[in-house]
C-alpha cells in the first residue's frame, strides 16, 4: 500500500463547524421556549425560575453531547466498505459494504454556502434509522472525493490524487463532455406549479399559526378587536385587505415554489442520473440507472386537465426520510408530452406506451356492487349520534360512487414484453411502469364476485425498500392468465386463489 492510499485510509471527522451547526439546530427546536424565558427573565415566580434552570441545564447537556458526538464520529472509506465509529456516550462501530450504497444526496444550505461546505447523505438498501449515513458538514472537496470514490470503481483517492483527477476531469469535460443536459425548469413551469399544487394557500394557515404563537407570548386581543371594528365599519377597507391578502398569497406561493425548485436540472451520463434543485439550499441527488426499478407517473385532478405529470423513480435503496423521497422525483411537474420524450432519453431501458387497454364493462358493475364498509360504518355512526344529519350519509355514498366510476374509467394496463404498465386512480391517477426482470413477485387473486363476471386482480411487488406494491383490480381473467405466463418465464411466480381457481389456467404453482 503506497503512502497516498495510507493517508486516505486515516479516519476523518466532520468539519468542526458541525458543532455550531448542531447547536443551532438544537436552539431552533426550542426557540419559543428560549424567547419565552428571555421575555420573562425578570420574573421571580418559582415556576419561571425552575423553567430557566431546566432550559439552561438542557442547553449545557446538548452542547456537551454535541462535542462528544463530533469527537467520536469518524469515518473511513476503503476499497470495499465504509467504516464508521460513532456514539456520544456509548461507542458504536458500523461497517457498510460499498455495494449497498444505492444513491447519494448532496444538500448545500445557506449555512453551508457561507463557509464553503456541504453535506452528503448516503442511502443504503435497508430500512429504519440506519437506512442512511449522513455527513452533515464536510468540505466540498471532501464531498467530491467521496462521490468520485463511489463512482469510479471504488478507487481510493487521496487529496493529492483528487486535485490531479479534478484537473484531468476539467480537461476531459472541455474536450469530451460526459454529462448530457436533459431538462431545466422554466419560470413559467414554476408559476403553473404554484397554482396546481395550491402553494398560494399556504400563507393563510401560516399567518394563523404565527398569530397563535404570538398570542401565547403577548396579549393582542385589543388590537384584533380594533381591526375587526374597522372592517365592520368600511366594506372598502375589507375588500382592499382581502385583495392584498390574495396578492400576497400568490406572491408567497410562487416564491415558495421558486425557492424549492429554482435551478432544477436533470442531467445524466452513461451510468448515473443527476438531479439538482434549490435556490437558497442547493440539493443534488444521484442514482445509478441500474438501481431504478420502476417509474411512477402521478396526476392530480387539476394537473390531468392541464396535461401535467409528476414523474418519480422507484429505486432499490431505502429512502429513510421524506427528503430523499422528494429527491427521487425526476420531474416534479412537467407536460406529459415532454415527459414522454425525456424519460426514454434518460432511461433507455424503459419504454412508455400511451395506448393502454381499458377495463371491460363488467368491471364497472363489480366496482359498484362491492360493499363499502367505510360508508356502512359512517352511516351507522351518523344515524346513531346525529340522525338529523342523515344527508351526510347520502353525500358520502354519492362521493364513493363517483370515485368508483372514475376508477373504472382511469384504470388501464398494457403488457408488452418485457414491460408492464398499470394505471389506476379516481380523482388522482398513478401510472406504474416496470420491467419483468425487476418484479419480485406477481400475484393473481379473484373474489367470488369477480369470478362470476370473469375478472381477477393483479398485484406486482417491485424490488425496493420498502417493497413497492402496485395493484390493478377487475381485469379480464384471460388477461390475468396471459400476465401469469408472461411472468412465469422468469421462473419466479406466485398465485393466491380466492374462493375458486382461475378457469383453464392450471395456476397452482408456488415459489
Amino acid at each position: 500500500m503506497n503512502d497516498e492510499t495510507t493517508r486516505d485510509l486515516v479516519a476523518r471527522r466532520m468539519h468542526p463547524l458541525w458543532i455550531i451547526f448542531s447547536i443551532g439546530k438544537s436552539i431552533k427546536e426550542m426557540i419559543f421556549f428560549v424567547i419565552f424565558f428571555i421575555i420573562n427573565i425578570s420574573s421571580d415566580s418559582m415556576i419561571m425560575n425552575v423553567g430557566k434552570i431546566a432550559v439552561i441545564l438542557y442547553l449545557i447537556y446538548k452542547v456537551v453531547s454535541i462535542l462528544f458526538g463530533w469527537w467520536q464520529f469518524k469515518y473511513v472509506f476503503t476499497d470495499k466498505e465504509l467504516q464508521i465509529n460513532e456514539g456520544r456516550f456509548v461507542k458504536e462501530k458500523r461497517f457498510i459494504p460499498l455495494e449497498r450504497i444505492q444513491s447519494v444526496g448532496r444538500n448545500t444550505s445557506f449555512f453551508h454556502r457561507l463557509f464553503g461546505l456541504t453535506s452528503l447523505t448516503l442511502n443504503t438498501g435497508t430500512v429504519g434509522d440506519e437506512s442512511s449515513i449522513k455527513l452533515e458538514v464536510i468540505s466540498r472537496k471532501e464531498a467530491e472525493r467521496i462521490q468520485r470514490h463511489l463512482r469510479h470503481d471504488n478507487a481510493v483517492l487521496s487529496d493529492e490524487s483528487l486535485q490531479e483527477a479534478e484537473s484531468k476531469k476539467e480537461e476531459d469535460q472541455r474536450q469530451h463532455p460526459t454529462r448530457t443536459d436533459h431538462y431545466e425548469m422554466t419560470l413559467k413551469e414554476i408559476v403553473v406549479a404554484s397554482f396546481t399544487s395550491f402553494s398560494l394557500f399556504v400563507l393563510i394557515p401560516l399567518l394563523i399559526t404565527l398569530y397563535s404563537k404570538i398570542e401565547d407570548l403577548f396579549s393582542v386581543d385589543g388590537y384584533m378587536d380594533a381591526a375587526i371594528h374597522i372592517f365592520e365599519k368600511s366594506w372598502v377597507v375589507t375588500a382592499l385587505v382581502v385583495v392584498a391578502v390574495l396578492m400576497l398569497s400568490v406572491i408567497f406561493g410562487i416564491g415558495k415554489t421558486y425557492i424549492q425548485y429554482g435551478n432544477f436540472q436533470v442531467t445524466s451520463d452513461e451510468h448515473r442520473i443527476y438531479i439538482q434543485k434549490g435556490f437558497f439550499n442547493h440539493t443534488e441527488f444521484s442514482i445509478p440507472k441500474k438501481k431504478v426499478q420502476a417509474i411512477k407517473w402521478n396526476q392530480s385532478f387539476l394537473r390531468r386537465w392541464l396535461g401535467i405529470v409528476e414523474v418519480k423513480l422507484v429505486s432499490a435503496g431505502g429512502a429513510g426520510e421524506e427528503k430523499i423521497e422528494v429527491a427521487s422525483t425526476l420531474f416534479p411537474f412537467i407536460s406529459k408530452k415532454r415527459a414522454l420524450s425525456l424519460v426514454p432519453e434518460i432511461l433507455p431501458s424503459f419504454e412508455i406506451e400511451t395506448e393502454l387497454k381499458k377495463l371491460p364493462r363488467a368491471a364497472f358493475f363489480v366496482k359498484l356492487a362491492r360493499p363499502s364498509y367505510v360508508w356502512i360504518i359512517v352511516t351507522a355512526v351518523v344515524f346513531y349520534f346525529w340522525p338529523e344529519r342523515w344527508y351526510m350519509s347520502i353525500a358520502l355514498f354519492v362521493l364513493i360512487v363517483i370515485s368508483r366510476i372514475l376508477d373504472g374509467l382511469h384504470s388501464s394496463y398494457r403488457i408488452s414484453s418485457p414491460y408492464i404498465q398499470l394505471q389506476s386512480g379516481s380523482f388522482s391517477t398513478e401510472l406504474f411502469l416496470t420491467t419483468r426482470m425487476k418484479i419480485e413477485e406477481l400475484e393473481i387473486t379473484e373474489s367470488w364476485l369477480q369470478r362470476k363476471f370473469g375478472l381477477a386482480s393483479l398485484q406486482i411487488s417491485t424490488r425496493a425498500k420498502p417493497v413497492r406494491v402496485s395493484t390493478l383490480s377487475d381485469i379480464p381473467q384471460d388477461e390475468a392468465v396471459r400476465c401469469y405466463h408472461w411472468y412465469a418465464n422468469r421462473g419466479v411466480y406466485h398465485v393466491r386463489k380466492g374462493e375458486g381457481s382461475l378457469p383453464n389456467s392450471n395456476l397452482n404453482h408456488h415459489s
